[in-house]
């Protein structure tokens, strides 16, 4: 069946080489639409190389997302990790930001690759973490990324040094991208990938007086549901970022 005769789902993420996403849904005869509706902005480096030199003062380091370990990065000008982070308690929020600190911060062992959310990230640090909690974890974060995990480690008593180190801005692109991908006829459904594209669309759908009635709005993640929930969007769905199968049947339902 040719391209045309597809049916037109726009993904609010940005389009990435190893993405997934696209080449599934194409397989099931959709024609998935990637528009980025923000793009990130690191903030704060100075201070984050600092504590990075510090890790004596720590307990160990939380990765909320690839991005958290991206900022480690750049903070760190490209040069190694200091090793005596190494043997502390060191987590990330699932296998993309499991992979990401192995492959970027010369193959540092993370726990947390099996955690879907913060909840599970949570629950996972309590279980593996023992009772002396007297040092800090240091958790670079950004603007919406990683807040209800840091609550939750608090009320379970644990100290976090949360830095934050990038902020997510509309994409200069994205009103014009979701303008004319709403011009196509059938374009029913929208998936919202993490609260920043919730926030971006929300402001398009007013500035631009978008109906929202007869289409379907899918939210990846439970971050992103409860961001549509606040912002008094309806979600159709919320799936799990890994199950691509479920948000297929979500989609042709």
């Amino acid at each position: 069946m040719g391209e045309r005769n597809k049916r037109p789902v726009i993904l609010l993420k940005a389009p990435s080489s190893d993405d997934f996403y696209g080449p599934a849904l194409r397989n099931h005869n959709l024609d998935p639409i990637f528009i980025a509706p923000s793009h990130y902005v690191f903030k704060n480096l100075k201070q984050l190389h600092a504590k990075l030199q510090e890790p004596h003062r720590y307990a160990g380091i939380i990765f909320a997302a690839p991005r958290c370990v991206q900022a480690v990065n750049e903070a760190l000008d490209k040069a190694p990790l200091p090793s005596c982070w190494r043997p502390l308690h060191n987590y990330a929020l699932g296998k993309n930001t499991h992979s990401s600190a192995w492959f970027t911060l010369q193959n540092l062992r993370t726990l947390g690759d099996h955690a879907v959310n913060a909840n599970n990230l949570c629950d996972l640090i309590v279980e593996t973490f023992g009772p002396k909690r007297d040092l800090p974890l240091l958790m670079p974060c950004g603007n919406g990324v990683g807040h209800t995990l840091r609550l939750r480690l608090v009320a379970q008593g644990f100290r976090v040094d949360a830095c934050e180190v990038y902020e997510s801005r509309s994409h200069p692109e994205f009103v014009n991208q979701m303008r004319h991908a709403l011009k196509l006829k059938r374009m029913e459904t929208l998936v919202f990938f993490g609260p920043s594209s919730v926030r971006s669309a929300l402001e398009f759908f007013e500035s631009f007086n978008v109906s929202l009635k007869d289409r379907k709005l899918i939210a990846v993640g439970s971050g992103t549901g409860k961001a549509m929930e606040d912002a008094g969007i309806q979600a159709d769905a919320v799936v799990d970022a890994a199950d691509v199968d479920r948000l297929i049947r979500v989609i042709k339902s």
